[in-house]
């Protein structure tokens, strides 16, 4: 399991390689001769977009606090 600072840190590389292909993007997108390459670039960018997003929720997800434990499962903690 991935704790959150693990997760920020595949989170800004991600964000990094991501940064690296746009720019690779935009300099070869108006060749005609990287017309196959632009294609294959658009769909690896597509693909760390879906990872960040996916990283973006699951830190959403994780509760920050100190000495927590999560409920037991089948414990009843209602007073009768």
């Amino acid at each position: 399991m991935v704790n959150g600072l693990q997760l920020l840190d595949l989170l800004r590389e991600t964000e990094n390689k991501m940064l690296h292909l746009h720019r690779a993007i935009d300099r070869v997108s108006s060749e005609p001769d990287f017309k196959e390459s632009v294609s294959v670039l658009t769909v690896v960018v597509r693909d760390y977009q879906l990872q960040l997003d996916k990283m973006k929720q699951a830190l959403g997800k994780i509760e920050i606090g100190a000495n927590q434990t999560p409920p037991q499962a089948g414990h009843n903690s209602e007073i009768h």
